[in-house]
């Protein structure tokens, strides 16, 4: 078995399960910690909870999102592309078709060329941002920065190996050794918060939203 058809199977599968089995284990964690006895709003409010859910997700719709127009529209545009690109480019739907014989719809490969330039460009504009903006410097840990490297690195090679730049073979490697390296890093680091984000809003929704509006927040 050589590199490649080591890091596409064995290792392939052991990435999912890691990342499956951590983010598994985050979300019951969350949960056990969420349950304990209220203390100040016994009772959640199950509209507020879900209110705050799809208020946190609609662009421009929270008083920090208004505040920081242009961080907002290049947060939003990021998330968009880093979930879709991975999910519905037809690249990536022809090799679950050779493993699983599922098809589903991509997208233009434009419009992903497209795509992926903005993440790279979110990545530095991101990376640069937690060494200019003081508050974010502040609560920014080493690690931050190597999730960035890593995303970028992840769809860099991608694109390479996509156009072909360079040595094809090492590069599609070291793009698919990458993306297995993020997907098993994601449930133990900040990344997380794409799993969690929709359970933490409606948390705070469901037991401070008759005090708090989730446009305030």
């Amino acid at each position: 078995m050589d590199y490649y058809e080591f890091v596409r199977g064995p290792l392939a599968y052991a990435a999912f399960f890691v990342f499956i089995a951590g983010s598994a284990t985050r979300l019951l964690s969350f949960y056990l910690k969420g349950s304990n006895s209220k203390m100040l709003y016994p009772r959640e409010n199950l509209s507020n909870g879900f209110k705050a859910i799809l208020v946190g997700i609609v662009p421009f719709a929270t008083r920090f999102m208004k505040k920081r127009p242009l961080l907002t529209l290049i947060t939003f545009l990021f998330h968009i592309c880093v979930i879709i690109l991975p999910l519905f480019f037809l690249a990536h739907i022809v090799l679950w078709f050779e493993s699983f014989e599922f098809l589903w719809v991509s997208i233009p490969d434009g419009l992903a060329d497209v795509m992926t330039v903005f993440v790279l460009l979110g990545c530095i504009f991101f990376f640069v941002r937690r060494f200019v903006v003081k508050e974010v410097k502040m609560v920014t840990e080493t690690s931050d920065y190597l999730l960035l490297i890593s995303i970028f690195i992840v769809f860099l090679t991608g694109f390479m190996a996509f156009h072909q730049f360079g040595p094809y073979r090492p590069i599609l490697i070291l793009h698919i050794f990458s993306s297995e390296v993020l997907l098993i890093i994601i449930p133990f680091s900040r990344m997380i918060h794409m799993i969690l984000y929709p359970f933490s809003r409606y948390y705070m929704g469901a037991d401070f939203g008759s005090v708090i509006e989730p446009s305030d927040w």
